[in-house]
């Protein structure tokens, strides 16, 4: 259901020793022979940096010229790949169930109230502290793939995956389609005329052999980036380790957030934390319990109710409407009114329907 539910010792004796070694050090550095040995030493480091700086300032403005060029061309074809925001931390991340407790721990005393039929302010101010919890969370850092990564870095990390790989696709997309055509060309006959088998049209072996020839004849950016020359080798490898970490990140990032529900339950609170909400709740779980009962009649009123209430507190929170876990759910809520109204022969009503529910100009 929608909304469901941290030596001592003797000072002066050693005192005394110190002031005599230091004095013999003094006088061993004062004498004549140790005062010229440190002259020529010195005079012979200056000669040294001396001929260094004459020999540099010798070398061809080529060299240096293209030499920077080539660092300056690395670094602006990486520029804008890496993390919008810097995630060098001292901080040591934790396991995600230690980090979610104080959110787990929120949720279960709000779905408890609830379950006691309790649908007062206190039970929104429950939703409201879920709803901070779900905040903090998001800012606490978890150890995901021997990483310590914040849970709000998700967008940003899926975001820079696809610039970077459309960054790879200009570099290196057609170094790759012709590695590929190459390995093609290495298989049978019959491998290559299954893969020039349009899908629907292969039969069962040519499906197996497509298959099968699709994976081996593929091609990894980091291949593809292998065969290139210099300067360009070395961006494309740059690039390519950008994109994998950036993988790796947001399918991490991903798979905690999954494990918690977390996008689901920060939806369910901001919405619960509003009137309307609240209200809506309330209706929507009355109207259940109604259904079952075979109830018809007072079921309908309270779905009605709910997916009203619903609808006025998702204008308070439009960003919402694109939530595919909001959308399916209020779906689901739809379709239950629909039998509802379908068990007493009555025309269902669009003003209910999903598409109004979720519209952008209410």
């Amino acid at each position: 259901m929608f909304f469901a539910t941290s030596r001592l010792g003797s000072r002066k004796k050693s005192n005394l020793q110190s002031e005599n070694n230091f004095q013999d050090v003094t006088d061993e550095l004062v004498h004549p022979n140790r005062i010229l040995f440190t002259e020529e030493v010195i005079l012979g480091i200056c000669m040294v940096i001396t001929g260094l700086l004459y020999t540099f300032s010798q070398m061809p403005t080529a060299v240096l010229s293209t030499a920077s060029a080539s660092k300056s061309f690395i670094k602006q074809s990486v520029a804008g790949f890496a993390p919008a925001n810097s995630l060098e931390s001292d901080k040591v991340g934790m396991p995600l169930i230690d980090v979610a407790r104080p959110m787990l721990t929120a949720l279960r005393k709000a779905n408890t109230l609830e379950k006691n039929r309790d649908f007062s302010p206190a039970t929104q101010a429950a939703w409201s502290t879920v709803r901070k919890e779900c905040k903090d969370l998001a800012n606490r850092f978890v150890r995901i793939h021997g990483k310590s990564l914040p849970l709000w870095i998700h967008d940003a990390e899926k975001q820079r995956v696809v610039n970077l790989e459309a960054k790879l696709q200009v570099l290196l997309g057609d170094t790759r389609d012709q590695i590929r055509a190459l390995r093609i060309k290495s298989l049978s006959p019959e491998v290559q005329t299954a893969l020039q088998t349009p899908p629907a049209d292969r039969t069962e072996e040519q499906v197996d052999l497509a298959g099968n020839a699709e994976s081996t004849s593929a091609v990894s950016w980091d291949m593809a980036a292998s065969v290139l020359a210099e300067p360009q080798r070395s961006v494309a490898k740059n690039l390519c380790a950008l994109f994998a970490e950036a993988k790796d990140n947001s399918r991490g990032i991903s798979s905690c957030r999954d494990i918690i529900n977390y996008d689901y339950w920060m939806a369910v609170s901001t919405l619960a934390s509003t009137p309307e909400g609240i209200k809506a709740r309330e209706a929507l779980q009355r109207a259940s319990r109604a259904a079952k009962g075979n109830d018809f009649e007072a079921a309908q009123s309270a779905y009605e109710e709910g997916i009203t209430a619903l609808q006025a507190s998702l204008i308070e929170n439009p960003s919402l409407r694109s939530q595919p876990a909001v959308i399916e759910e209020i779906s689901s809520q739809v379709d239950s009114y629909r039998n509802v109204v379908e068990e007493q022969g009555k025309d269902f009503d669009n003003i209910y329907s999903i598409e109004n529910v979720l519209q952008t100009n209410s």
